[in-house]
């Protein structure tokens, strides 16, 4: 895995993403039987699923846990000369074994199902928070360390309250005996959903007001972007919210459709929650503003020289006038572990020219996709067939010092983590082209089969959320500038597709036909501008 990603970084960040999700749901699990379905009388069949739903994210939570220690631990061993017994006494491995224990105690109390066992689901739950909390940034200050450490943990209470619970919401509405059970638990989740929202968003705003100290550090550090991306994510979720919370409100009248609905509205905001928590995992790998000093800060005039409008990039480099590709086994060990920041000025005007290419082919898709909402222009449903043009423009273009271009051949180029990664890709895309055409066209009719772009829009959004970018802080900045809202587009355009293909026919159901095409065409936009330097 550390070869193919080439990062291990990389590695740690998408550990930490998937142990805050896996804590988000294990919480969750327990706010809901607690709170919802324990007081609200529910089924035996709901309570079962809860106990059951506690115990998988406990496990996943451990194993999660154990990995993260384990690249941590690697990490700080082969940078220093720590040893393993060293390393067990530092506070990151401590605070994981609490965790890990406490997430094994949650897993026995849910598998026992005694009054007793319930009860300790809570103690262990707050043990749960406090170890996290013990290796955030708020236990790094050395100013205002209890109040920060307070505010984290009433954030994750907040996010399991609201989030984390919202799957078993979800799974609980189809497995309820009847639709009285089912407002009952709905009705008891929307007041817990509340109150872990305004907890959530108020820990929030009081933590980005210490860790951002002045207004700018919201376009001058990559935390402040960040910050951005996940007000945003919140703010999504927050409507989507809105509009289940007025559902739940009109049960009395209608339930059996209004339920249903709240149901597809739900998948879309679960959907929403967990790209926030992949934020927020980022977050915790970016120093916090106030700690970036001034020389590491973007100024306007920076951001404005590589931001700019400026005529697309369509024509490459002459190959002879980028740098003198290395021996293949040279760049396959050199990119061992961390990839390798060798290039010219002709070096990014060649990926200014791939990238250019690749946004002119999102932005032709994205307008196809809009125009076959017209019923006379039911042609242009075949957008995806511009992908391919796509996955054969990166297997050409792509890597200039390999077959064709460049004299490091074909197979043997295999070797190198980055030649695999855009193969890899194109061969992705190809097979997403050619599925996606059978399904706009109705000849692959299965239900599942219509689900698969919304999948891949959003889990190519969320690897872009968590990715960072090794380079200098300022360049490092810059790219994340474009990166950020092309990842937001893509979750945008994964969740209102899902909503379009899930809810009944609609207002809101149409309205999300034509976000979703909107928001594939402005990636194609960013993409047309993107630079590499000023």
């Amino acid at each position: 895995m550390i070869w193919f990603l080439k990062d291990i970084d990389l590695l740690t960040v998408l550990l930490r993403a998937a142990t805050l999700a896996f804590e988000a749901l294990l919480l969750g699990g327990v706010a809901y039987l607690l709170a919802v379905a324990l007081p609200a009388a529910a089924s035996q069949a709901v309570e079962d699923f809860c106990r059951r739903g506690i115990r998988m994210a406990a496990l996943a939570l451990v194993v999660g846990e154990v990995a993260l220690v384990t690249a941590s631990a690697a990490l700080l061993m082969s940078g220093s000369d720590l040893t393993l017994k060293d390393v067990t006494t530092t506070n990151f491995f401590r605070a994981y074994s609490v965790s890990i224990l406490c997430a094994i105690g949650l897993w026995i109390c849910a598998r026992l199902k005694s009054r007793p066992a319930t009860v300790a689901m809570l103690p262990l739950s707050l043990l749960v928070i406090a170890a996290m909390v013990s290796v955030s940034h708020a236990a790094a200050r050395i100013n205002y360390r209890v109040p920060l450490a307070i505010l984290t943990a009433a954030h994750h209470l907040g996010t399991a309250a609201w989030l984390g619970a919202m799957p078993y919401l979800w799974i609980s509405l189809g497995r309820a005996a009847n639709v009285d059970e089912a407002r009952r638990m709905s009705q008891r989740y929307s007041r817990m959903a509340l109150l872990g929202a305004a907890t959530l968003i108020s820990a929030g705003v009081a933590m980005a007001v210490f860790y951002m100290g002045t207004w700018n550090a919201v376009y001058t550090t990559t935390y402040g972007v960040m910050i951005v991306a996940k007000i945003y994510l919140v703010l999504a979720i927050a409507t989507l919210g809105a509009g289940n919370w007025w559902l739940v409100r009109r049960l009395a009248s209608d339930p059996k459709p209004l339920l249903a609905r709240l149901r597809r509205v739900a998948e879309a905001e679960i959907c929403l929650g967990f790209a926030a928590v992949l934020t927020a995992a980022s977050l915790t790998a970016q120093a916090p503003a106030v700690d970036v000093t001034a020389q590491d800060r973007l100024t306007s005039q920076e951001i404005y020289a590589r931001m700019h409008p400026v005529p697309p990039r369509m024509t490459s480099p002459p190959l002879a006038a980028l740098a003198p590709p290395i021996s293949l086994e040279a760049a396959v060990k050199a990119n061992e572990f961390a990839p390798v920041i060798n290039s010219d000025a002709n070096d990014n005007a060649w990926s200014e020219y791939n990238h250019h290419w690749a946004g002119l082919i999102v932005l032709v898709a994205g307008l196809l996709a809009l125009l076959s909402r017209h019923p006379t222009m039911r042609w242009a449903r075949f957008w995806p067939v511009t992908f391919a043009g796509l996955a054969v423009f990166i297997l050409l273009r792509a890597d200039p010092e390999n077959w064709p271009l460049g004299p490091r051949p074909f197979w043997q180029s295999f070797t190198a983590p980055e030649i695999v990664q855009h193969r890899f890709g194109a061969l992705l895309i190809v097979v997403f082209a050619v599925f996606e055409c059978a399904v706009q066209a109705g000849k692959l009719k299965a239900r599942w089969a219509s689900y698969v772009f919304p999948a891949m829009c959003v889990l190519g959004a969320a690897t872009l959320l968590t990715h960072e970018h090794a380079a200098k802080v300022k360049e490092a900045l810059l790219a994340e500038m474009s990166h950020t809202p092309i990842a937001l587009l893509g979750v945008s355009a994964g969740c209102t597709r899902w909503l379009e293909l899930r809810l009944p026919k609609s207002r809101m159901a149409t309205i999300a036909g034509y976000l979703w095409p909107l928001c594939l065409a402005l990636v194609g936009l960013i993409l047309l501008n993107y630079r590499e330097s000023a």
